[in-house]
């Protein structure tokens, strides 16, 4: 694999760097966090870091890497975008940056694993967590498809168990003669052990609200988490509420919230053998009828417990 040449098409270049993300290798950091607005990439690196290196926008992907002010880590802050599929580009592009000799077009014979994490916002689906948690991803449910365009092993026997539950759980919303009837493949997986806890002790540390939880990813914003706009009937009847009330069979954990990329990262990330975790905000409550805008300090908190997570978990690499 490492001498396989990666033609133009294969590894797309725009002037030797990455396409979408318009980054030369030297320019990401062995730390990584992923936001999923690109305004939320300025207001981090604003809050965390100093000594900015680089700073680029291209395709609607932001990027600045520069030093934490408070581990003096040098860290990269990047967007993914919305969803799984822009999650997934963003992810090859990171690995692309990390494990391959741009002048050669080769993958390198040997390289260092990324730290990455992906700080986000989410929709609470448990009663008793308040707005603001943050919750700490150990297990994942990917509702998209695109994790199945990847051939990775299961996990561990709880993936196995969670699979059957929610799959169960999903085909029970639907009815009789819809068209897509027994096509929904939810797939588990899980977050690397020691940067889950990592980022659970430095939120301790740092006095902010955390929960351990299991999160579902949404492969969209409206009719899958339950908001009916358009005029059409949703294939699986309250989703929402038939994941919170699932039984997970793992103990101490419930399907705590839904986002939108963290089973993708958790899945490729975990796979080939890098450091990934996810930690998000809970925003809204499907059962209350809130939703709160003011979700800042909770990024901040989110970003400070990831740079610290980096730092104990391994040293800086410049």
């Amino acid at each position: 694999m490492e001498n396989t040449l990666f033609s133009a098409t294969e590894l797309p270049m725009r002037g030797g760097r990455v396409y979408h993300l318009d980054l030369l290798p030297e320019e990401l950091a062995a730390n990584v966090i992923v936001v999923g607005d690109p305004g939320r990439v300025p207001f981090l690196a604003g809050e965390l870091l100093d000594h900015v290196e680089v700073d680029r926008s291209h395709r609607g992907f932001r990027t600045i890497t520069g030093h934490a002010i408070e581990t003096r880590q040098r860290v990269t802050i990047t967007t993914s975008g919305i969803g799984v599929s822009s999650m997934e580009i963003v992810l090859n592009e990171l690995v692309a940056l990390n494990e391959f000799d741009f002048s050669s077009r080769r993958r390198k014979a040997s390289w260092e694993p990324l730290s990455v994490v992906r700080v986000g916002t989410s929709g609470g689906l448990q009663p008793e967590t308040d707005l603001g948690t943050l919750i700490v991803t150990d297990y994942g449910i990917g509702l998209d498809n695109t994790g199945l365009f990847y051939d990775v092993g299961i996990p561990d026997e709880e993936c196995r168990l969670l699979e059957r539950r929610v799959r169960t759980a999903i085909d029970e919303g639907v009815f009789e003669n819809a068209r897509f009837r027994g096509r929904f493949f939810p797939y588990a997986v899980r977050a690397d052990s020691r940067m889950r806890v990592a980022l659970e002790r430095e939120a301790l540390h740092l006095g902010v609200s955390c929960k351990r939880g299991i999160t579902v990813t949404s492969p969209g914003f409206f009719i899958e988490q339950g908001r009916a706009i358009v005029r059409l009937v949703p294939t699986a009847s309250d989703l929402v509420e038939r994941l919170a009330a699932v039984d997970t069979g793992i103990a101490g954990l419930k399907i705590e919230n839904m986002e939108m990329e963290a089973s993708i990262l958790l899945h490729i990330l975990g796979a080939i053998g890098y450091r990934s975790g996810v930690i998000c905000a809970v925003i809204d409550k499907k059962n209350e009828g809130s939703f709160r805008t003011d979700y800042q300090e909770c990024m901040r908190d989110g970003g400070r417990i990831a740079l610290r997570a980096f730092l104990a978990l391994q040293p800086a690499r410049h």
